[in-house]
């Protein structure tokens, strides 16, 4: 089968290699294999290829002298060709997406059956792989630690960091979805964009002080890598408001500390912040995606009903992994790179 893999750490060009006889996987118990037609890159895939995440992943035996290559790829839409012993739900030939933690950009991809969902019906496979990786980052985030289940959205405010990226721009639907006041954070050639999207309230930080001109936010849902503290102060005092980050610094302190010291240190620093809000009557989380094949159904409906579009900025094919990554770190990309492996 095809993949993409490198077997050490640097630049796209000089490290990513298009494999054409890649053993294909049998799906274990609880499993169904993946016949993908589209996958996506995301920003967190050009980190690990430039060696982010190293010692965790050496930590699981992922990665060493032994365990390269490596593949990479958090989403992928495409055809069940298999389905392992114990699943039920799911059959030969049903078009599924997924968002697996690792290891989608290939041919065939086994994955757990409770991280699968059905395709909606009214996408492209190219359309469904801009999808899962980004709905369950937010679906992490904001539903699982900050509350914001689609009874509890309506009439909230809330704070959605870099609006025109491909986690911002599914977030930003979500929440408008259910209901919710929705500010958002872009730079000022993306300002139209992130209005199109739904959002009420767009501010071009490069023109204004995000921390001067929203106030009383009920949550924040930050992507950004520099803002934290411009966000903190949008939020509501005593009043339960939540603050929720995807990007901690916790894996990489344990690449500069190695995973046990790393851990410690990530541990304590988050300690700290969390109880600096405390004191102000508000939550404060690091955010993990997981993969939750019932919530990707949910969204899958939505996408059904017409109230989230997905958002491609660039499609590439399979041979131009390398492009697309270069792309993917330009950050000037709106929304998603998809790779379609029927090109």
């Amino acid at each position: 089968m095809r993949t993409v893999e490198f077997s050490r750490y640097g630049a796209a060009r000089d490290v990513l290699e298009l494999v054409d006889n890649a053993p294909k996987p049998v799906p274990a118990f609880g499993e169904v294999l993946i016949n993908v037609k589209a996958a996506s890159v995301n920003p967190v895939d050009c980190a690990i290829r430039s060696g982010y995440g190293r010692e965790v992943f050496k930590s699981k035996g992922q990665v060493g002298t032994s365990a390269f290559p490596m593949r990479l790829g958090r989403d992928a839409a495409g055809v069940i060709e298999a389905v392992g012993d114990g699943v039920t739900g799911f059959a030969k030939g049903d078009k599924v997406f997924t968002a697996p933690t690792r290891a989608a950009i290939a041919e065939y991809i086994s994955v757990a059956a409770n991280e699968v969902a059905a395709m909606p019906r009214n996408l492209t496979f190219v359309a469904a792989a801009a999808i899962p990786f980004v709905a369950m980052t937010t679906w992490s985030a904001l539903v699982d630690l900050g509350g914001l289940t689609e009874a509890a959205a309506p009439g909230k405010r809330v704070v959605i960091a870099r609006g025109a990226g491909g986690v911002g721009s599914f977030a930003i639907q979500l929440m408008k979805a259910w209901g919710a006041y929705v500010a958002s954070t872009c730079s000022t050639g993306n300002v139209a964009f992130v209005k199109s999207l739904g959002a009420d309230r767009v501010v071009d930080y490069k023109r204004e002080r995000v921390s001067e001109v929203l106030k009383d936010y009920d949550a924040v849902f930050d992507s950004a890598f520099d803002m934290e503290d411009e966000l903190l102060a949008t939020l509501k005092n005593g009043a339960g408001a939540s603050y929720v980050t995807i990007v901690s610094p916790k894996v990489k302190l344990a690449d500069q500390h190695g995973v046990e010291a790393g851990t410690r240190l990530a541990e304590e620093e988050y300690a700290c912040r969390a109880a600096a809000q405390k004191k102000l009557g508000r939550n404060y989380y690091w955010s993990f995606m997981q993969p939750n094949g019932a919530a990707l159904a949910q969204v899958s409906r939505l996408l059904e009903l017409g109230k989230i579009t997905p958002v491609v900025d660039r499609v590439y094919a399979l041979a131009q992994i390398a492009d697309a990554h270069e792309y993917s770190e330009s950050r000037t990309a709106r929304g998603k790179i998809v790779l379609d492996f029927e090109r």
